[in-house]
């Protein structure tokens, strides 16, 4: 009986996945875009985090409020630490693990990893955009899109701050 069971739940699995699949490359594709920057689990994004504001900052604090309330949950005063520069963030491909954002040519982003520190450049276009971003990365990579906007997570988390 069991062995049927397990036979039974393995045939209704299979049939599901095949329902479930993209019917075309395009489609597949978009799949693939729309996933690869989500978070590993719900109760990951969902848990509370804070950040802490340096002193380089100062005049940008509004600004990192707005990026880092894009995600929820975040509380301010401790946490990971953000600080600021101006021209283009040095270092950032080479650390551990950064993802560096770069926008015409130079980098003006990184996030040093989850909860180590943020580095934005005040040379940003959208300052509070390249905040959301970083902190993005505490829970997600790159996604496949071109081009940050606001339009959905997954631009959030684009690579590059176009024109």
């Amino acid at each position: 009986m069991i062995k049927r069971l397990g036979t039974a739940f393995g045939t209704a699995l299979v049939a599901a996945v095949a329902f479930t699949a993209p019917a075309s490359a395009a489609e597949a594709s978009a799949a693939h875009q729309a996933l690869t920057s989500r978070p590993g689990t719900a109760a990951e994004s969902a848990a509370d985090w804070s950040y802490d504001i340096d002193g380089s900052c100062d005049g940008y604090e509004d600004s990192i409020r707005e990026g880092a309330n894009y995600w929820e949950s975040a509380s301010e005063g401790d946490g990971t630490p953000v600080d600021c520069v101006s021209g283009y963030v040095e270092g950032c491909e080479d650390s551990r693990g950064g993802e560096p954002v770069y926008q015409a040519g130079g980098v003006i982003g990184c996030n040093w990893g989850r909860g180590d520190k943020i580095t934005l450049s005040t040379d940003a276009r959208d300052f509070a955009l390249i905040a959301a971003h970083e902190f993005g990365h505490n829970w997600w990579d790159h996604s496949d899109y071109d081009c940050m906007s606001w339009d959905s997570q997954d631009e959030v988390m684009a690579p590059t701050m176009c024109d």
